[in-house]
């Protein structure tokens, strides 16, 4: 199940837009969004091969050599403070880089990329701009992303190295990561209870031993969503990385789904579908997220979920609910995401866009950013920041055991889009597994090609 609504203090609105820009609003969204990236990769091709003069342009060590207009879009992180909080934080910047101007604007989710691109090839980008992990490899695919290498040189080693591999391609780091949170599995107590279950399980095998028992008291263990706008960043790929397997080759040009870890994988869902440890109306239709069989008190666990998720359901108390570590294979690891802020090639103030960054991703300005978005940090010496509260605060031990989907091919998001149909035909019964992992890796890899 997927987070819903932006929820102040829990993983929140960069969480959900995440997974909005995962899998968009259904089938006709993700059929635009697929169309329209195809285009503007093009558009972003030529206009970054013309317009890259912040390439090359390095963090300034002395502030007063530095000057000009940087502009920064971020979006509503935290919608209740996202056109004020940025104001000191300018005024404090400015005083120590008093040739540079600071402008912050704060743009809607909807249609983020669309915009984006435009407004790059038309040459009126923003020198710096908040992205996710998927984004990055499309906009540097085509050049239009700076290396960012230097931003963090003198303290990289601060940065969770997951953190940082979610905003790299291709062995560069195009965003500087500003945020992080992480799924895992959310226990109903009050279920657990009926069944008799003392404590969610750790393993799949443990999963598989409880959804027994809570079939015999007519509930079910999860829920897994296989509908068309699903996204298998909270469904598939979570179980094929802990069965030890990955997406796609190393260098990102082809499938590695189709592999033991990924029959082992699919199997595993199978097991639960022909079991009944799962609705079956969820594989072909996404329930309403406060309508969930989770929230509803008719499933024990959500797997791979947001604490976030949760907070919504009527009647919620988070007494009534723990957080467990994602389940385990051979390796125990769920899906996260990460936020970063990226510099243009085209900037032509892209010193001052580094130092901009550098100065607000530095420890104590993280710090503040992370505690009032209410998310957790992505350097290792800001500890547990969100400790103080339920449920995310207990989430965060977990930080360290996600990935956060494809970042190593130029369009993650399409590449889901043609694999889940084959996914989905095995769980209805259409396909066999194998037939699915090898009918999906055949359409991966066509897409893998066209970039």
């Amino acid at each position: 199940m997927l987070p819903a609504a932006p929820v102040a203090g829990n993983l929140g609105t960069c969480f959900d837009a995440a997974i909005q820009a995962s899998h968009g609003q259904g089938v006709q969204a993700m059929r635009v969004r697929a169309m329209a990236a195809a285009l503007v990769a093009g558009v972003l091709a030529v206009t970054a091969s013309a317009c890259s003069s912040g390439s090359d342009a390095k963090v300034p060590s002395d502030p007063s050599k530095v000057s000009g207009t940087v502009t920064m879009w971020i979006y509503p992180i935290n919608e209740k403070i996202e056109n004020t909080w940025w104001k000191s934080r300018i005024a404090a910047f400015e005083k120590k880089y008093s040739k540079v101007n600071v402008k912050v604007v704060v743009q809607p989710w909807a249609n983020r990329d669309e915009q984006l691109t435009t407004a790059i090839a038309g040459g009126k980008g923003p020198d710096v701009v908040y992205l996710i992990p998927d984004q990055i490899p499309q906009y540097a695919n085509t050049g239009a992303l700076a290396d960012v290498s230097d931003v963090v040189a003198k303290d990289k080693g601060d940065f969770r190295q997951n953190a940082l591999a979610a905003m790299t391609y291709q062995d560069k780091l195009y965003g500087v990561p500003m945020l992080m949170s992480v799924t895992a599995t959310v226990a109903n107590k009050k279920v657990l209870a009926k069944a008799g279950i003392d404590a969610p399980p750790a393993t799949w095998d443990e999963a598989l031993a409880d959804g027994a028992k809570l079939k015999k008291k007519g509930l079910y263990l999860t829920d897994y969503v296989a509908s068309p706008d699903a996204t298998l960043n909270q469904t598939f790929y979570p179980l094929l990385w802990q069965a030890g397997g990955t997406v796609l080759s190393p260098d990102g040009k082809k499938a590695a789904f189709n592999s033991p870890a990924g029959v082992k994988a699919l199997t595993f869902v199978k097991t639960l579908v022909d079991r009944g440890y799962v609705p079956k109306d969820s594989l072909t239709v996404t329930p309403k997220p406060d309508q969930s069989v989770l929230c509803t008190g008719k499933a024990a666990f959500g797997f791979a979920s947001a604490t976030a998720e949760v907070t919504i359901c009527p009647g919620y108390q988070a007494s009534d609910w723990q957080v467990a570590a994602p389940l385990q294979e051979s390796k125990s690891v769920s899906y996260g995401t990460v936020g970063g802020l990226s510099v243009l090639s085209g900037s032509k103030n892209a010193a001052a866009a580094k130092a901009w960054v550098q100065w607000i991703s530095s420890p104590s300005q993280l710090k503040q950013f992370d505690l009032d978005h209410g998310y957790s940090s992505t350097r290792t010496s800001q500890g547990s920041l969100l400790a103080d509260q339920p449920l995310v605060g207990e989430s965060e031990k977990y930080l360290g055991d996600m990935k956060t989907g494809v970042t190593n091919a130029a369009a993650p998001r399409q590449l889901m889009d043609v694999i889940k149909p084959h996914l989905q035909a095995a769980l209805l019964g259409k396909v066999s597994v194998k037939q699915a992992l090898a009918d999906a890796e055949k359409d991966a890899n066509k897409q893998l090609a066209r970039g």
